[in-house]
């Protein structure tokens, strides 16, 4: 009685196993990276280092190339003494205004004196936070000439070299091509009778090599891709983490269970 009991239990778990092997979407697809940043310089000079090389991974904030800073450097110690030359000017006018007020106060002095000694200080002032300001965009130009990652990533291409002149107001050209490598996208194309709007937010398995991971179904099209050699089909897309194992552009399996 055991032995057949354990018989059927057995073969309704095989039955099982092999319905919901029946019910899964399998696909091939291709690995794409899930973000691709091309990066440019903001301002214009001539490449004095490139810190970096394709293939290398980085963190947030490391600097990738640098252009030369001389020039800017020199701008910014120009402004710094500018703005060193008018603090006087406003201390000065802050003094006078005080003594102004104080024989205002006392009826020895006259309110177009006060108010000329308040207008010359309001004018020391505005002379000072101007060449501030000046400053203030100088250090930032300094700061630009270092090409930073946005992201934690890996160089995926540098397009630029040493000695090269770069002007962003000429050409928008990119230096380096940066991409998130650890979260990769799994692209598949669906025929008209595989398309079904309950895939979207779907666990998926991606296989690559003999290796697994895990993923999710983030986007479905509603628009048919018109394809040269088949039929139209719909593009499916699904995230998952790869830890930088899998380049661009590789055969992946996407298997999803229905």
């Amino acid at each position: 009685m055991t032995s057949g009991f354990l018989y059927r239990a057995g073969t309704c778990i095989l039955l099982m196993l092999l319905s919901a092997g029946a019910n899964a979407l399998e696909l091939k697809a291709r690995s794409d990276f899930s973000q691709r940043f091309e990066l440019n310089a903001s301002v214009s000079g001539i490449v004095s280092r490139v810190l970096v090389q394709a293939g290398q991974k980085v963190k947030q904030g490391d600097v990738l190339l640098e252009l030369d800073k001389t020039p800017y450097q020199s701008v910014l110690n120009r402004a710094k003494a500018v703005v060193k030359s008018h603090e006087p000017a406003r201390i000065q006018m802050q003094s006078e205004l005080e003594k102004a007020q104080e024989l205002f106060d006392r009826d020895s002095l006259s309110l177009i004196d006060l108010q000329i000694a308040e207008n010359n200080l309001q004018k020391a002032e505005g002379q000072l936070d101007a060449v501030k300001a000046d400053m203030l965009k100088a250090k930032l130009e300094l700061q630009e000439t270092s090409l930073r990652a946005p992201v934690d990533g890996q160089v995926l291409a540098i397009h630029t070299h040493r000695q090269r002149y770069i002007n962003p107001n000429v050409s928008e050209q990119t230096l380096v091509t940066l991409v998130d490598a650890q979260k990769m996208l799994a692209i598949a194309l669906l025929n008209p009778s595989e398309w079904n709007p309950a895939l979207l937010g779907k666990a998926a398995s991606i296989s690559f090599r003999g290796k697994k991971y895990r993923g999710k179904v983030i986007e479905l099209a509603y628009d048919q891709v018109n394809q040269s050699d088949t039929l139209p089909a719909f593009e499916l897309k699904v995230l998952f983490v790869a830890s930088g194992e899998i380049p661009a552009n590789m055969l992946l399996k996407i298997t999803i269970q229905e």
